[in-house]
């Protein structure tokens, strides 16, 4: 089938095993038969987290090896797995912890940590905060680039499938720096600029309340297609949001010409379903707490730290009304002379709120994990 033919198409397999899906998927859409022997590869995973607990924020690698099996076996070889991981975290560990490095040794492919790699710029089209962005040279060179992204809610924009994990293929500072700007639209901007030429999205495990994963649910669904606006549509769609509610997915449809009030991606269902294929999400779970925090500009990792280490004090009961927790960038400080604790997480709160008026904790870091921000609250009392 002629991937143009099939560009709106979104191919479903049920299930938690990546092995049937991919064959199936691979079956039904037809992506590497053309491709020549002498292609050059490049498979991105979402690689958030490296620590054990990754089920549900991490692509799993028996998705990822499984795609490798079938290159194979249609004569590819030139096969390289990249990503960058999250602020705080490391690729190369978290290769070794969820056992890409195996896979790597077994299948005779490259693993690519692309905070070691070199970046070229690149001129951004789409409207929006950057002029140009700086992509993986790995990434911007390879013939063939496949789009493993997880489907799971994201603390910022509600969802992150497809569209959002292509910020891995840029340097760090650069991923923290969408954080700063307007960042569903400076995704959009990236989406425009780096077009996967397939994507396996892995939805066996996701997580409905957080990025960074943490509480894994079995939502049993790979999904594959050639057009990552259907993909996130679809993705959206099962985590319980119209696509025009995820703004990023929004503005990407307009730099493609997309009304999201009509596009409605055809499904190719290759077997049935069970159960009920929506789920609710919670992705503002800091709202949750008792407590206020303000979030304004925070990077996806701070914010996650932050949900953990509040949901361990809300535990322990270390937790009042009057708090003010901060993190990120650009917010306002409240009015001084509450009874709460002021809480700056992370180094750039820290330095905004340096001059705050009213007594000021701060849990230094970038980012600063849930533990260090548990153990400074515990430190500090009443």
């Amino acid at each position: 089938m002629s991937p143009d033919a099939n560009k709106f198409d979104v191919a479903l397999f049920y299930g938690s095993d990546p092995e049937p899906a991919l064959r199936q998927l691979v079956n039904a859409i037809d992506p590497f038969s053309a491709l020549a022997p002498g292609v050059r590869v490049v498979i991105k995973p979402n690689i958030v987290v490296s620590r054990r607990q990754w089920l549900g924020a991490n692509t799993r690698p028996e998705t990822v090896e499984a795609l490798i099996v079938l290159l194979r076996e249609h004569g590819v070889h030139d096969i390289t797995v990249a990503d960058g991981s999250g602020m705080g975290e490391s690729a190369t560990r978290a290769f070794e912890i969820c056992g890409y490095t195996e896979i790597a040794r077994k299948h005779g492919v490259r693993l690519l940590d692309i905070e070691r790699d070199r970046f070229v710029q690149r001129a951004t089209r789409a409207a929006g905060p950057f002029s140009e962005l700086s992509i993986s040279k790995t990434v911007a060179e390879c013939d063939y680039l496949i789009n493993v992204p997880v489907i799971k809610a994201h603390s910022q924009t509600r969802v992150t499938c497809s569209l959002k994990n292509l910020k891995g293929v840029m340097p760090r500072r650069l991923k923290s720096g969408f954080h700063g700007v307007d960042l569903e639209r400076a995704i959009a901007q990236l989406a425009d600029l780096v077009v996967p030429d397939l994507v396996i999205a892995d939805g066996t495990y996701g997580d409905l309340t957080s990025e960074l994963g943490g509480r894994p649910v079995n939502i049993g669904v790979v999904a594959a297609g050639y057009n990552p606006l259907a993909i996130d549509c679809f993705a959206a769609a099962t985590l319980g949001f119209a696509p025009q509610q995820v703004r990023h997915i929004a503005h990407y449809a307009r730099t493609r010409g997309v009304d999201l009030e009509t596009f409605r991606p055809r499904l190719q269902e290759l077997n049935r379903p069970t159960g009920d294929r929506v789920f609710q999400t919670d992705t503002q779970p800091l709202r949750s707490y008792p407590c206020t925090v303000h979030s304004g500009g925070a990077c996806c990792t701070c914010y996650g730290n932050l949900h953990f280490a509040l949901e361990r004090l809300s535990e322990a009961g270390l937790l009042q009304r009057e708090d003010h927790y901060y993190i990120g960038r650009g917010n306002t400080p409240h009015v001084s002379g509450s009874k709460g604790r002021t809480v700056a997480v992370g180094d750039c709160a820290g330095r905004e709120l340096s001059a705050a008026e009213s007594p000021l904790i701060e849990v230094p870091g970038c980012p600063p994990n849930a533990d260090s921000i548990v153990r400074t609250i515990r430190g500090a009392g009443r």
